[in-house]
């Protein structure tokens, strides 16, 4: 009776899915993620996994002597499939084949013959060896200790995790009569017997990867009747035990889940991983993918049936499209906050949105190609731009960022003009605009392909120096001259120009 209250005992608390309050609360997250004690359970899709492995046992029988017990080693093997229903626990079904080799006096034993076997002074038969064969079928509910201590968050990144699966179910045990008389052995037919039996794990599991896993567990199973028939099982209830060590591989099954794409306005499916997703969180880009993906299979299947609508299914229709369409504008919130969170591919990207944030004053002129004297309209633009500089602060300074089209030219070429082109709008701005060159640093970035229309590339750009836009210069200046210090020298004519054809 003690022994059926522990196990009872056991799988009730194996089975109870309560979160932790007080003190232990903050220890225990049974069920949750610790760190934002929201409840997390996986659906019935997910969070599958198969087992396959095998071990050794020895059987220890109720007999009083140890002589009785057992007489050698043997090996089972198993597979089980499982589903975990919270991080904490797991329930499975596993199906086992065993080996037994005992010993037994009792004539209540099928699988002994003890025809012509002489008894003792006390009336006893001598212990005669048996074997046997057993089949089952039992059922488990597993509690994994490292998310239960460390919530599912931590535990997740545990590669080793320490758990301990329960279980009860049922045995069929089958073989064959021997009879120590008869030489030939085999003397009867096939006999068998079908008992409840029960089962304790202490397991440790090594992550590999998150498809596989390795395991070893401790186990003692247990037979609620004798496997060796002795009468004591008609006075009080004992069991068969029978311990083993056991290994196994662990496969976790991948998930197909199907994503719509609002650009094409159409699904495709993939493999994901098994993940618990935390109830009342914020939804994620995938999160909407399906619920749009389910929203517009059920909008077809309406519009396919229109003609045949009631008045209410007109109604469904119309909150459909108007979900379908709050779901589509999220998701493509999401996506342009994804792109603002990008950052500039090059330093004129850069200082524009600085430009845009801290509203400098700024000023872009063009040059034609291969050339670095200003036109008219460039010109025009530079008198503009002084204009409003000499209304500012005398210390206030300002870049002059030269640059080519890298497209065509060397770089060491690209280089040189763009540094004629800085050169030429600050000559511009000192010696007709009556500016002050102590105001301007020239800087120069050589051949650039940063704007589609390749004659925007050909470019001198004028902003305020400030912190920011000093230290967004001094990056990519810094990443021009790596650039020039890897290219190869060029071949040039006595008026320092590329000897080998035009340039930008």
């Amino acid at each position: 009776m003690a022994k059926k209250t522990i196990l009872l005992i056991l799988l009730a608390w194996a089975s109870l899915p309560m979160h932790g309050q007080g003190i232990l609360g903050r220890v225990i997250a049974f069920g949750a993620d610790r760190d934002t004690l929201k409840y997390i359970i996986a659906s019935p899709f997910d969070n599958w996994w198969l087992n396959m492995g095998g071990g050794l046992q020895t059987f220890i029988g109720n007999e009083v002597e140890s002589s009785a017990r057992h007489n050698k080693l043997d090996f089972n093997v198993r597979a089980e499939i499982g589903k975990w229903i919270i991080p904490d626990l797991a329930v499975s079904l596993r199906l086992s084949y065993m080996t037994v080799h005992g010993q037994s006096r009792y004539p209540l034993q099928p699988f002994i013959d003890f025809t012509g076997l002489p008894r003792d002074a006390d009336g006893n038969l001598p212990y005669q060896p048996f074997s046997a064969h057993a089949a089952t079928a039992m059922g488990f509910v597993t509690i994994d200790w490292t998310n239960f201590f460390r919530g599912y968050e931590t535990g997740r990144n545990r590669r080793f995790h320490i758990y301990t699966p329960i279980g009860l179910g049922a045995s069929m045990l089958f073989g064959t009569q021997k009879n120590p008389q008869n030489k030939a052995g085999d003397v009867g037919d096939f006999r068998r017997n079908f008992e409840l039996a029960f089962a304790f794990n202490l397991g440790a599991e090594y992550i590999i990867s998150r498809e596989l896993s390795v395991n070893a567990s401790l186990e003692l199973f247990g037979s609620e009747s004798t496997w060796d028939w002795s009468p004591y099982d008609n006075k009080r209830t004992i069991f068969d035990l029978i311990p083993s060590v056991n290994v196994g591989v662990k496969i976790n099954l991948l998930k197909q889940i199907t994503k719509y794409d609002v650009a094409t306005h159409s699904s495709k499916k993939s493999k994901v991983y098994h993940e618990f997703l935390a109830f009342g969180s914020s939804h994620t880009v995938s999160d909407l993918h399906d619920r749009i993906d389910r929203l517009v299979r059920e909008k077809d299947s309406i519009q396919d049936l229109s003609n045949q609508q009631q008045d209410e299914q007109q109604q469904h229709l119309d909150s459909i499209n108007r979900a379908l369409g709050d779901l589509q504008n999220l998701l493509a919130q999401a996506q342009d906050d994804l792109e603002a969170q990008r950052r500039p591919l090059n330093i004129f990207e850069e200082l524009t949105l600085a430009n845009e944030a801290l509203n400098l004053p700024a000023c872009i002129v063009y040059f034609e190609l291969d050339k670095y004297n200003l036109d008219y309209n460039a010109c025009r633009r530079l008198e503009a731009f002084c204009k409003e500089a000499r209304q500012s602060d005398d210390t206030v300074q300002y870049y002059i960022i030269g640059a080519a089209d890298s497209l065509t030219g060397s770089i060491r070429h690209n280089q040189w003009l763009s540094e004629r082109r800085s050169e030429a709008a600050l000559n511009h701005m000192v010696e007709r605009l009556d500016m002050d060159a102590a105001r301007f640093v020239r800087v120069s970035v050589g051949g650039i392909t940063e704007y589609n229309v390749k004659e925007d590339n050909r470019m001198a750009m004028i902003i305020q120096k400030t912190p920011i836009t000093e230290e967004i210069v001094r990056r990519w200046i810094e990443r021009s001259k790596q650039n020039i210090r890897g290219a190869k020298p060029d071949r040039r004519d006595r008026n320092g120009r590329v000897s080998d054809g035009y340039s930008d």
